[in-house]
């Protein structure tokens, strides 16, 4: 796993991540907001999201090769705040694919650098 540290507002990075994955042609497929669900069932917990999202002309590719895969994708990333600091965790999807004996490593490195691209949002 990899985690990434800020020192920029949660609310900034997620709309640039955001603005990120669909400028590089993926979808967002989900947003969970787990801090609003810890709300309605009167807990307490700092912001915490997780971005679900993917492209299926890519994802496909892997799943065509071993069907177990599916279970990781679409791809994800975890965004807290904290102490005044945003951090965003997520795993490369070669590591994901190495778990699912994935052979394609040409749309896994493409899928690392689409991640690091991502993430890259200083």
């Amino acid at each position: 796993m990899i985690k990434r540290e800020f020192s920029i507002p949660m609310d900034q990075i997620l709309s640039r991540i955001r603005e990120k994955i669909r400028s590089l042609g993926a979808d967002i497929f989900a947003e969970i907001d787990h801090a609003l669900n810890a709300e309605k069932v009167g807990l307490k917990l700092e912001p915490t999201r997780v971005l679900i999202f993917g492209n299926p002309r890519i994802g496909t590719l892997l799943m065509q090769e071993n069907r177990e895969i599916a279970y990781e994708l679409p791809l994800r990333l975890a965004i807290w705040s904290s102490e005044g600091k945003t951090f965003v965790l997520y795993e490369l999807p070669s590591e994901i694919g190495k778990r699912f004996g994935i052979t394609n490593e040409e749309v896994l490195k493409k899928m690392d650098a689409f991640m690091d691209n991502v993430v890259n949002v200083q």
